[in-house]
């Protein structure tokens, strides 16, 4: 798979090359391939993505192309099997495009914009204070007034005088479980590490001052910023940790001080290295094989304490002195430390995180805020009054679901009454030569644009019951835009689609919620749909992950797989060419490397006294570990090119090596000989590969006619 994934992933490069395509009579065709035409702009955005730097020379592109045609008979090959209409390539397929039209479907400017203020919030860090008054997930209109209420009266008591913490910690202060202990204290934190609308409440309140309520999914805070600093950065620590708890006895206590006190000491006089004294005392059981050591963190990572250790310390290597936190004695080593990034070094990351982050909403509202501009996005509220006057009490009452049925397409229904009861059926997916692939629409009328007899289906006992005879007759719009009519029988289907049990609320604003949702769902469906045809370069990059997928899994069961899994063909290939797979003259040799001449004499000395191998080395190294080391094996004059001429069996003269002296104790000269197939399965593989593509080319090129316009090819500069 990751052979695939870069593969497949080589054909984004074109996007960031700003390769447009062109159209019409700019754009002419360059060569057709079993007569489906190529255009020039395919050709050149792949062969300037693969020859950035390189000139454009006749020979340069008359040696591409060779490359392309064969690139395109694969593909045409692959369509020609149908590979481009199974399930698995279609699934496939579907879920690069969804990445890849992400960027296309945000604001991009000001996605930028929030970016750059990512970055910016990220140099400081903010210690701050919250009070929280929580809001449930569906709330009414009396909710959110009586929680406005609440975190107003509190806000007072702040402002009046009264201690922040103490608030926090009152009756009907913080539903923040954690202010009993905290007080609302939440320690230091940085940009993305909390949710937006707080975070940019905290950023943009000064030290000491007292924010105004905001809202965000949890409820309504009001936040006291204590305190602003620089970023910190991040930083690799290993440490040694002795459990101690603020409830364990005194004796305890004082005989867990004493301990770390003495590793200190070891370390200190330099009797043990870090490493060794985690592994031997260390009781963070996570860590103690490894030395001690942590992964990379930032601020708010760790306690709070052991993070301004950490920091403080001045140099990679530096070892704190013994400290203590709630979760026992520590001793930390600084391994690693890393400054803030910069913009361009943080864009990446940042880019993914906003992608995740709450952020991503307010791009994809203000985008599509443009679109329904863009397409004249027309309301019809009196129309949709109609729909609100069929919802009742009904709408919040539970429903329940069968499981998943396969059905005949022409037996589907959208609508029937079962046990007395009104159902909906959902489509769920089509079988597609056994596979199931999940459908995006739920609506049983698209059944009929589907080629497959056989579907799966869901059917859903509703809840909600209204006056179906009178629901029939509501056919007008309530919203058009570029052409598309979303109407009433839409609107109440979206409706029966979102219907769950839940807290009531009122009708009005239930159907306006759901219906500026299922507007902008499908406004941003319309968009995407038209992608193709909007953005050219999209286009285009499209087609090379089609084809890329494609190419790969052709080229996976003709060449790769094949080479792999057919031990017939590779054994014959092999017969065949046994003298492409030769071994040069080998050494068997031990090879001896000594701190100097002196040390090489006293090898001879042992060595004629029997010594040999590990045992001649160990007794070298009495004096130091340093004065000789041994290699053993099978080498070639590419591996240690000094063996070329040694002949002889024994010991070698001196032989001068990187101010090193290196004695060579010769068993066996190999000579030149046919490696077998399993010792040479590797490279007879590959060059097994490459005979099955050539020889599948060959056959491609005589089975696919292909005719080049040279005049638009030596157009491309």
């Amino acid at each position: 798979m990751e052979l695939k994934a870069l593969i497949i992933g080589l054909a984004g490069l074109s996007l960031s090359l700003g390769v447009q395509a062109q159209n019409g009579t700019d754009d002419p065709v360059l060569m057709r391939v079993d007569g489906q035409p190529v255009t020039r702009s395919e050709f050149e955005a792949i062969y300037k993505k693969n020859n950035q730097d390189a000139p454009v020379t006749k020979e340069a592109l008359d040696e591409y192309l060779e490359l392309f045609v064969n690139y395109k008979l694969k593909v045409r090959e692959a369509e020609t099997l149908g590979m481009d209409t199974m399930a698995g390539f279609l699934q496939e397929l579907a879920g690069y495009r969804e990445q890849l039209a992400r960027p296309y479907l945000i604001d991009r400017e000001l996605n930028e914009e929030l970016l750059q203020e990512a970055y910016d919030r990220s140099q400081e860090e903010v210690r701050a204070s919250h009070i929280l008054v929580q809001l449930p997930a569906d709330p009414s209109p009396q909710d959110t007034a009586e929680a406005w209420a609440r975190i107003m009266a509190l806000r007072d008591r702040i402002v009046a005088g009264e201690d922040f913490a103490a608030v926090a910690r009152s009756k009907g202060g913080s539903d923040d479980p954690s202010a009993q202990k905290n007080g609302g204290d939440l320690g230091w934190f940085s940009a993305m590490q909390m949710v937006y609308p707080f975070e940019s409440a905290a950023y943009g309140t000064p030290v000491g001052e007292l924010s105004a309520p905001v809202r965000t999914r949890f409820g309504y805070h009001i936040i006291r910023v204590q305190d602003r600093r620089p970023a910190r950065g991040q930083i690799r620590v290993a440490h040694i940790m002795l459990r101690s708890m603020d409830q364990d006895p005194a004796e305890k206590q004082a005989d867990v001080e004493r301990r770390i006190n003495e590793v200190h000491a070891l370390l200190t006089n330099g009797e043990i290295s870090f490493e060794d004294a985690a592994l031997r005392y260390s009781e963070d059981d996570a860590t103690s094989a490894k030395g001690g050591e942590l992964p990379m963190f930032g601020t708010g990572k760790m306690i709070e304490e052991f993070e301004d250790v950490c920091f403080a310390l001045p140099t990679d290597g530096a070892i704190s002195e013994p400290f203590q936190t709630r979760l026992g004695w520590h001793i930390v080593k600084r391994l690693e430390y890393k400054a803030p990034p910069s913009f361009e070094a943080s864009r990446a990351e940042l880019k993914q995180k906003i992608a995740r982050d709450s952020r991503a909403d307010i791009t994809k509202s203000a985008f599509i805020a443009r679109l329904k501009k863009e397409y004249g996005t027309q309301l019809f509220p009196k129309n949709l009054a109609a729909v609100k006057g069929l919802v009742d009490a009904s709408y919040f009452e539970r429903g329940s679901v069968r499981m998943d049925t396969l059905i005949r397409k022409d037996l589907v229904e959208g609508e029937f009454m079962s046990d007395g009861r009104p159902m909906r059926r959902e489509l769920t997916g089509v079988l597609v030569e056994g596979q199931l692939v999940n459908t995006r629409s739920r609506r049983y009328e698209d059944l009929a644009h589907s080629p497959q007899d056989t579907v799966v289906v869901r059917d859903v006992h509703l809840g909600w019951r209204y006056d179906r005879k009178k629901a029939s007759k509501l056919t007008r719009p309530v919203a058009t835009f570029d052409g598309v009519v979303l109407t009433q029988q839409d609107m109440l289907d979206f409706l029966e689609s979102k219907q769950r049990k839940q807290a009531p609320v009122p009708v009005d604003q239930l159907v306006e919620e759901r219906f500026q949702t299922m507007v902008d769902e499908a406004v941003l469906d319309h968009e995407d749909a038209r992608l193709e045809a909007k953005y050219p370069e999209f286009r285009m990059l499209m087609k090379e992950y089609r084809d890329g997928i494609l190419l790969f899994e052709l080229t996976d069961e003709r060449v790769w797989s094949k080479a792999v899994e057919d031990s017939a063909g590779l054994e014959a290939y092999y017969q065949d060419h046994q003298l492409d797979f030769m071994w040069d003259t080998r050494y068997d040799a031990d090879l001896y490397t000594c701190a100097d001449a002196t040390v090489a004499r006293q090898l001879r000395n042992k060595y004629r006294k029997g010594m040999r191998g590990q045992e001649l080395v160990d007794a070298l190294n009495t004096g130091s570990a340093l004065n000789a080391n041994l290699q053993e094996g099978l080498w070639t004059v590419a591996d240690k090119p000094y063996l070329q001429g040694i002949v002889k069996p024994g010991l070698s003269d001196d032989i001068a090596v990187d101010g090193s002296v290196v004695v060579v104790d010769m068993k066996e000269v190999l000579p030149a000989a046919p490696r077998t197939l399993d010792e040479a399965r590797g490279l007879v593989t590959a060059a097994y590969q490459d005979h099955l593509e050539k020889e599948w080319v060959s056959a491609l090129r005589k089975k696919y006619e292909v005719v080049i316009d040279q005049d638009v090819l030596y157009s491309i500069h």
